[in-house]
């Protein structure tokens, strides 16, 4: 049995950020510094297969919904992950054996870690995502045929939120308590058995999002860093070059999730000169090179910096500024037809088709009837032959 120790905290953290495809790592100095006090405190965290467990484990998904901007401006008090446990354990009328990770990228790779250092409970390591995606039905146990509700939620008012709903009302619900409770709630979701956590969960995330993270902390170069994480997690190039466009939009995305649409271009370095062309939803979505789809979501983008491989996020880059694009293939599971449905490119509002995994996948332009969204402009004029424009 594996265990999370205090000094496994930056790593943990470093390789969630990566796994975030780049949204932003804001402000989450003061949940590491509480957590590791935590961890001090009452002593390392056992990290447990699913199948190490009792089949019959009563479990559930630990994860923060909302923004983490606003938890740093209104932080936890340190009793949410003991409080929203205790108000599911009461819904259910059965007490949580474990725990697991909700999402194993940003803030939710370290919410659950408090959860069971505060309970004393096991951590599972799996999760629901292996990466981050924007709505809390889109996950792995999800589609496995697990239900998210009922859920417990505590916000930074200390309101807790018990719910049952379907999964697209329970979204919508939460998300106005979200709004109404300081900008985030710790959840407690997805309640199931370790025996059916093995099949609907992502396992092994956690492990690989701190093996991730010792890789970017102790690289000595980003040659070095390149090489360990292709061995890690297959990852790979789409070029070196300097951001010389960059829009953010100031209205939402209008097909229901919680973001606001961006586009990055980056123009490459090595001959022949090529422009990368991204597009962004708080996460990175779409990687177009020379305007051919080069990388796709569920695929995992992420933009490094050339310099020290440390993680840029889309909303800290500027022009000018100087970014490697990498990509990591997601879990097998989001690239099932099943997947594709819920996290591939059109549940982003982008007209592309495709199957396959990193490299393999290989999405299609169509003319589409429905409505375009701002997001797919871009991705529409070079549908009719345009390329990317860059100073």
């Amino acid at each position: 049995m594996n265990v999370v120790t205090a000094e496994d905290l930056p790593a943990l953290a470093a390789g969630a950020h990566l796994l975030a495809s780049g949204a932003g790592r804001t402000d989450i100095d003061g949940v590491l510094h509480w957590l590791s006090a935590l961890l001090c405190e009452r002593g390392p965290v056992p990290l447990v297969q699913p199948d190490e467990l009792p089949s019959d484990t009563a479990c559930a998904a630990i994860g923060l919904v909302g923004s983490v901007t606003a938890l740093a401006e209104l932080p936890m008090v340190g009793d949410e992950p003991l409080q929203v446990v205790r108000a599911l354990e009461a819904r259910l009328d059965t007490a949580l054996g474990a725990v697991a990770a909700l999402d194993a990228a940003t803030v939710n790779a370290l919410t659950p870690v408090a959860a069971a250092a505060s309970l004393g409970l096991p951590l599972v390591d799996c999760d629901g995502m292996g990466r981050v995606f924007p709505l809390i039905h889109q996950t792995s146990f999800a589609l496995a045929g697990r239900s998210l509700t009922p859920l417990a939620a505590v916000g930074a008012t200390a309101d807790t939120l018990v719910l049952d709903a379907t999964p697209e009302r329970a979204e919508r619900l939460l998300r106005a308590a979200v709004n109404v409770s300081g900008g985030w709630m710790l959840t407690a979701i997805y309640p199931t058995t370790a025996a059916r956590l093995l099949s609907a969960g992502i396992v092994g995330s956690i492990s690989r999002a701190i093996a991730v993270g010792r890789a970017l902390l102790d690289a000595a170069d980003i040659d070095d860093l390149t090489m360990r994480l292709k061995a890690l997690v297959d990852s790979r190039v789409l070029g070196t070059g300097r951001i010389v466009e960059l829009e953010h939009r100031t209205r939402p995305a209008d097909i229901g999730h919680p973001a606001y649409p961006s586009s990055i271009v980056v123009r490459s370095r090595a001959e022949p000169v090529r422009s990368i062309r991204l597009e962004a939803q708080n996460e990175l979505l779409l990687a177009l090179i020379d305007g051919a789809v080069a990388a796709a979501v569920p695929d995992i983008i992420c933009l490094l910096d050339p310099q020290d491989g440390h993680v840029l996020d889309v909303e800290s880059v500027t022009l000018g500024t100087e970014v490697q694009v990498v990509v990591v293939p997601a879990a097998d599971v989001w690239y099932t037809p099943q997947g594709l449905d819920l996290v591939g490119p059109r549940s982003f509002g982008f007209p592309l088709d495709g199957t396959g995994r990193q490299g393999g996948l290989k999405p299609m332009f169509r003319r589409d009837s429905r409505p375009r969204h701002d997001l797919t402009d871009a991705v529409a004029d070079l549908d009719q032959g345009g390329k990317a424009e860059v100073e």
